[in-house]
């Protein structure tokens, strides 16, 4: 990548602070460290998606199949990669099970809190 190409994309990403976060123009962030925590949080993904396999030997029964929800989950974005590191708690919805009442597949979840703020009169 080019010196040029470099400051276009810190432009960009400028802009988007400015208007879509409303970050105060004069707030300098290094774009380095975003960068390089954008290329740690990808490398994770990346490994999680490697070992996925040697994971899943260890597992049985419904056991797997949460394990497997979570991995599909976890890897599915950069987000939710960096959420799983937090310990963002998880849960569970959209269980399936076979005519014998085995757990098929299940779909997971972070937990979002909302802090809801309201007037009182």
């Amino acid at each position: 990548m080019t010196q040029e190409q470099e400051d276009k994309i810190i432009a960009q990403a400028q802009v988007i602070l400015e208007r879509r976060l409303g970050v105060n123009p004069e707030l300098k962030v290094n774009f380095q460290n975003v960068l390089y925590y954008g290329s740690y949080l990808l490398g994770a993904q990346m490994a999680a998606k490697e070992l996925i396999p040697y994971v899943m030997q260890n597992y049985r029964g419904d056991d797997k199949v949460y394990i497997k929800a979570e991995l599909d989950m976890i890897t599915s974005s950069k987000r939710n990669m960096q959420l799983w590191f937090n310990n963002t708690p998880i849960r569970y919805r959209n269980h399936k099970r076979d005519k014998k009442g085995k757990l098929e597949s299940c779909e997971c979840y972070f937990e979002e809190y909302k802090n809801v703020i309201q007037e009182v009169k």
